[in-house]
């Protein structure tokens, strides 16, 4: 077999394979949420049984009722989400959450640290920062860096920066997050140069090369119904600017974060894992980013809280960009989900910006990133109000910028909430088990995908 024929039979396999495994994407999405554990069965409370739809919460509605979803097997049904029921809990107009940033004097631009003295009012003498690094399941400090009263140029992904007054007094801690260009290995390199080099696609962005990204945004404890009330810019501007498509049967698995995500991200149950129950860490569970990476795709996992507390979670770096250093950081040990609010941003605007940072500077090569708000929703609904304001601005930045053209993107939720006085509702029930799903798909590619999302 001559070389030219042996390329042009690599070359298919990688074209083949990227599409295989964006597929394995979108199955592991909405395929494991699907599926009926047979081997244990999930219970809600004691007594109840909701492997599937619930008839004795469908009986309370009469043969006029209007559902989402209607078959023989399930039927959900469309309910207000401002229900009498419920209203009296709910604010029609909740306030968005606002950290006091009075003390963040320093800010990251093209990596170099600026102190701010129009904000810091002259009250900064000087500033210093130490990196922040990953060592298993936790962080460490490194070497402090010499002073600097305007500037300094930073090699360091994560950053913890103290400034100080004319006493040599600490006035202000804050920390940053850096984009850090990473060398892929040469076998990943060689797969990317296969994988992206795609013909009879459209070339979306220039001359850029054509390749399919995948961004996943989960955001805890949100259902589709609590969507609709609180994140109503993020909503509008996906189904209506972005034309993206809507699960409206979505399922969770199980009661919790860690096995709804775990089922997501290995398409298994977290039960017939192993690997989930080793003391050393889950760095043995096939997560579906040790796939992308395989082919060559820079890989991104970050959420603001730790991966499940009282847990073991990763001994080693499971993905190149690694953002639960930073946050352990920053957060200094504090494990209340009350808590979002660190040292002058909620740990929601601290996700948002280092997925648009990576996002944009990632632009030239195909990307896994997930991203994960924990703390901001994890007991409020209404809060969602305050990740809507971030993630809507975010989406049109992405889009104003050409950045989601090769871009497959997923906003969800892993499920409903799960305390507080909507709960104990019938509705409270039954948006608890239907989280969100938004997915939003490029132009060219809507005509292969969208017929399938919609079955």
């Amino acid at each position: 077999m001559n070389s030219k024929r042996m390329f042009g039979i690599v070359r298919k396999k990688s074209f083949l394979y990227l599409y295989v495994f964006v597929f394995v994407c979108i199955a592991c999405i909405i395929g494991t949420t699907l599926r009926i554990n047979t081997k244990k069965e999930y219970t809600f409370r004691e007594k109840e049984y909701v492997s599937r739809c619930n008839l004795e919460v469908l009986s309370k509605f009469n043969n006029n009722t209007d559902f989402l979803v209607e078959s023989e097997v399930c039927k959900i049904p469309r309910v207000n989400p401002f229900d009498k029921s419920i209203k009296e809990f709910l604010p029609d107009d909740p306030q968005i959450s606002v950290c006091d940033n009075s003390n963040v004097f320093t800010y990251v631009d093209n990596n170099n640290l600026y102190i701010n003295f129009t904000k810091s009012r002259n009250q900064v003498q000087y500033c210093s920062y130490e990196p922040i690094y990953y060592i298993s399941n936790s962080f460490k400090l490194g070497k402090v860096s010499g002073h600097f009263n305007k500037s300094v140029r930073v090699t360091d992904e994560f950053i913890k920066v103290q400034c100080y007054d004319a006493f040599n007094k600490v006035i202000a801690k804050n920390f940053h997050t850096v984009f850090v260009k990473k060398n892929p290995n040469k076998k990943a390199s060689d797969l990317r140069k296969h994988v992206v080099q795609m013909k009879n696609i459209p070339n979306m962005d220039n001359h850029r090369e054509t390749r399919l990204n995948v961004l996943l945004i989960m955001i805890e404890s949100t259902s589709r119904i609590n969507s609709v009330r609180y994140l109503r810019k993020t909503r509008k501007y996906l189904l209506e600017t972005l034309d993206a498509t809507e699960l409206l049967g979505y399922n969770k698995v199980a009661l919790n974060t860690r096995p709804n995500t775990a089922a997501l991200l290995t398409g298994d149950f977290i039960e017939n894992s192993s690997c989930f129950k080793d003391s050393e860490g889950v760095d043995k569970c096939p997560f579906i980013w040790k796939e992308f990476s395989k082919l060559g795709y820079t890989t991104h996992y970050g959420q603001d809280t730790f991966y499940s507390v009282g847990k073991p979670g990763f001994k080693f770096q499971p993905t190149d960009y690694y953002d639960q250093p930073f946050h352990d950081a920053y957060q200094q040990g504090t494990k209340q989900f009350s808590n979002f609010c660190f040292n002058g941003k909620s740990s929601s605007e601290y996700v948002n910006e280092r997925m648009f940072n990576l996002v944009s500077n990632l632009k030239d090569n195909p990307f896994f990133s997930l991203s994960m708000h924990i703390r901001m929703t994890h007991d409020s609904l209404t809060r969602a109000v305050t990740i809507d304001q971030l993630i809507s601005k975010t989406l049109q930045r992405l889009h104003k910028n050409s950045l989601l053209n090769n871009t497959f993107l997923a906003l969800f939720g892993d499920h409903g909430i799960r305390s507080g006085k909507v709960r104990p509702t019938f509705i409270g029930q039954l948006e608890e088990r239907l989280p969100m799903m938004l997915m939003y798909v490029p132009p060219w590619f809507k005509t292969n995908i969208v017929a399938i999302l919609r079955i």
